[in-house]
């Protein structure tokens, strides 16, 4: 697919198929995962990057993937691997107080170094969480260690551990440091970045001393994402540490706060590489995710090109 001469951006995780129960007792079938990152992606660097999921796909799900991404002509299916084995599922069912539970069924072999080996030259790597279970620390640590490319990281659901009962809980993750240290811009939300401080990040201080553990530990730009209050770009220039912080920038009537993480990294991700400043990546990035807010559900983050045309960031 393509012919696209410009970047290879190489996106790793997962696609889920989705069942979600509200309290009405009214169940909804659609699809996630990496469909929020690629769909807006696609549309974010149009004619100027080359797209490969790095991904697993049960065969089940063949003709889905092939639905939503086929039209996306920057797209290539090079790195898509059809496996025999039952896509991953996720069961999301919600109480009266708004608590999720999230049981997750199937699932789909881990990535191998052969598989992403091919694009260690990309001009960005970007690994985001999908089941937390998408590949191994030491397969990572190896990519890092053979590639020079950008690594961008959505930490997402390798905060999440699976009971034998296949439910997502919460948890701090097993050697998460080494996992941090594999990358060069990492990206969290506030609950999770609560969670592996050990403590509320309520203030400036408690953010900004969190984000000196990772940036020690040698990554180059922490991102924490704040929902409705915007998101935090802590990073070093001149041996000081920054904390920039970016208001929410909606673009109109919110709808649906699904994937606004997911947009908001590929956003920073491509204006980062355009200009390697992280203060104009993260306002760039604000304003993606204000337009994703109002699309609902994963179609209408399909439309996402035709929202952007409307209110496309400068």
């Amino acid at each position: 697919m393509g012919g696209n001469t410009g970047r290879r951006i190489a996106l790793l995780g997962t696609i889920n198929r989705d069942t979600i129960r509200t309290p009405d007792g009214i169940e909804t079938e659609s699809y996630g995962g990496i469909l929020y990152s690629l769909l807006p992606l696609s549309a974010i660097v149009k004619d100027s990057a080359q797209i490969f999921p790095v991904v697993n796909v049960g065969e089940d799900m063949r003709d889905v993937v092939k639905g939503y991404l086929e039209p996306c002509s920057n797209i290539s299916f090079d790195a898509v691997s059809f496996v025999p084995d039952k896509n991953t599922h996720c069961f999301m069912v919600y109480d009266e107080q708004g608590n999720k539970q999230e049981t997750l069924l199937g699932g789909v072999p881990k990535l191998t170094f052969e598989q992403l080996s091919p694009y260690l030259d990309a001009d960005a790597l970007i690994v985001n969480f999908i089941t937390g279970t998408e590949l191994e620390l030491e397969t990572l640590q190896h990519v890092r260690s053979e590639s020079s490319a950008p690594i961008f990281m959505d930490i997402h659901s390798l905060t999440l551990g699976i009971d034998d009962q296949n439910r997502r809980f919460w948890r701090v993750p097993p050697r998460w440091e080494e996992w941090v240290a594999c990358t060069d811009v990492i990206q969290m939300n506030e609950q999770e970045a609560a969670l592996l401080a050990g403590s509320g990040l309520d203030t400036e201080a408690k953010t900004t001393d969190f984000a000196n553990r990772i940036l020690d530990n040698g990554s180059t730009v922490v991102l924490v994402t704040r929902n409705k209050n915007g998101a935090d770009a802590i990073y070093r220039r001149d041996g000081q540490t920054i904390l920039h912080h970016s208001p929410p920038q909606p673009a109109g009537v919110p709808q649906d706060e699904t994937g606004c993480g997911d947009v908001f990294l590929m956003g920073f991700m491509s204006r980062y590489l355009d200009e390697q400043d992280p203060v104009t990546a993260s306002l760039s990035a604000n304003k993606l995710a204000g337009i994703n807010v109002t699309l609902r559900g994963i179609e209408g983050v399909r439309k996402f090109g035709e929202a952007l045309e409307n209110g496309s960031p400068n």
